[in-house]
C-alpha cells in the first residue's frame, strides 16, 4: 500500500474539527466582544450599539480563524510531545498528516486577515503580527517555558484590547479604556497561571523538548507557588473592575462567583504540588474562572449601555 492511499485512509474529516479547538476559538472570541462593548460604554460615540453589529461579526470571526490557525500549528511543532501527553490529538493518532495540517493553517490565517481587514487596515496588521509572533513560539519560544506562557495568555487576554482598538479605529477615537486594561490583566494572569499549571502536568512530555517550564526547571512547588500568585494578582484585577465604579453592583454574584473559582483554582495545586488530581482541578478551575471572566466582561459593558 503506497504512502498516499495509506494517507487516505486514515484522514478523518472530523479531525480538522478538533484540532482547532473549536470551543475554545468561541469562548476566545468573546474578549474581542467585550473589547468592542467596552469602548463603547466608555467614549459612547456610537449611536447605536446594535446598528455597527458587522464589527462585532467580522472582530468575533476573525479571532475564531487566527485562534484555530494558531491552535494547528501549535500542534504541528508539539507532535512529538503530543505522542506522549495527548497521543489521541488529530496529528499524533495520524488522523491528519502535516502537510494537511500546514495547507489547513494557511486557509484558516488568510481568512483571519481577511476579515480582520474588514474592520480596518489596522486591525488587519495586528492580526498579521499575531499570526508571525504565534508561528515563532510554536516553532521554538515554547521551548522557552516561562515566555512561552506569557505568549499564551497574551495571545488570548489581548483579545479584548483588540477589540477596543478596532472599535477606536471605526469611530476615529484612540482611547484604550481602563477597564479594557484590567480585564485584560485579569484574563492575562489567570491563563497564566492555568500555563504554568500545565506545565506540572506535562512535565514527561516537555522533557522531550526540552521545554524549560517552572515546574521542570524550579520543581513542583516553586509552579504551585508562581500559579497561586498568579492567580491571586488575576483576583485583585477583577475585583477593581468593581471597587472602581466601572461594574455595576447589580452584578456582584459574578464578581463572587469568579473570585471564589479563581481562588480555589490558586488553592487547588498548593495542596499536591505534583499531584496529578490536585492539578487538574487547579487547570480545570482556571478554565471555569476564564469562562465566567468572559462572561462578565460582556455583561459589564452591555448593562451598563442598556441599563
Amino acid at each position: 500500500m503506497s504512502d498516499t492511499t495509506e494517507q487516505k485512509r486514515k484522514t478523518d474529516p472530523k479531525a480538522f474539527l478538533s484540532i482547532i479547538r473549536p470551543q475554545n476559538c468561541i469562548i476566545g472570541g468573546l474578549t474581542v466582544l467585550a473589547g468592542i462593548a467596552i469602548a463603547h460604554q466608555v467614549t459612547n460615540v456610537w449611536s447605536s450599539l446594535g446598528a455597527n453589529w458587522l464589527v462585532f461579526l467580522y472582530g468575533y470571526i476573525t479571532y475564531f480563524f487566527v485562534a484555530a490557525g494558531g491552535n494547528v500549528v501549535n500542534d504541528i511543532f508539539d507532535i512529538e510531545i503530543d505522542k506522549i501527553n495527548r497521543p489521541h490529538r488529530a496529528l499524533p493518532s495520524g488522523r491528519i498528516s502535516v502537510t494537511q495540517a500546514w495547507i489547513y493553517v494557511i486557509i484558516l490565517s488568510l481568512l483571519g486577515v481577511f476579515f480582520a481587514w474588514l474592520n480596518g487596515i489596522i486591525g488587519a496588521i495586528i492580526v498579521i503580527v499575531f499570526l508571525v509572533v504565534g508561528y515563532a513560539y510554536a516553532a521554538k519560544v515554547k521551548e522557552l517555558g516561562l515566555a512561552g506562557n506569557f505568549m499564551v495568555a497574551f495571545s488570548f487576554a489581548f483579545g479584548v484590547i483588540y477589540g477596543s482598538i478596532i472599535y477606536a479605529e471605526q469611530v476615529g477615537v484612540w482611547v484604550i479604556p481602563v477597564p479594557s486594561w484590567l480585564f485584560f490583566l485579569t484574563a492575562f494572569m489567570i491563563l497564566q497561571a492555568r500555563e504554568t499549571i500545565k506545565g506540572s502536568e506535562d512535565v514527561e512530555g516537555d522533557a522531550l523538548r526540552d521545554v524549560r517550564t517552572i515546574a521542570r526547571v524550579y520543581g513542583y512547588r516553586a509552579a504551585a507557588g508562581v500559579q497561586a500568585v498568579l492567580n491571586l494578582v488575576g483576583v485583585i484585577c477583577y475585583s477593581l473592575i468593581w471597587l472602581l465604579g466601572f461594574a455595576s453592583w447589580d452584578l456582584w454574584l459574578l464578581l463572587l462567583l469568579g473570585d471564589g473559582v479563581v481562588l480555589g483554582a490558586a488553592i487547588a495545586p498548593l495542596m499536591g504540588p505534583s499531584e496529578k488530581k490536585k492539578l487538574l482541578i487547579g487547570s480545570t478551575l482556571d478554565k471555569i474562572g476564564a469562562l465566567i471572566g468572559l462572561i462578565a466582561f460582556v455583561i459589564i459593558p452591555l448593562y451598563g449601555v442598556v441599563f
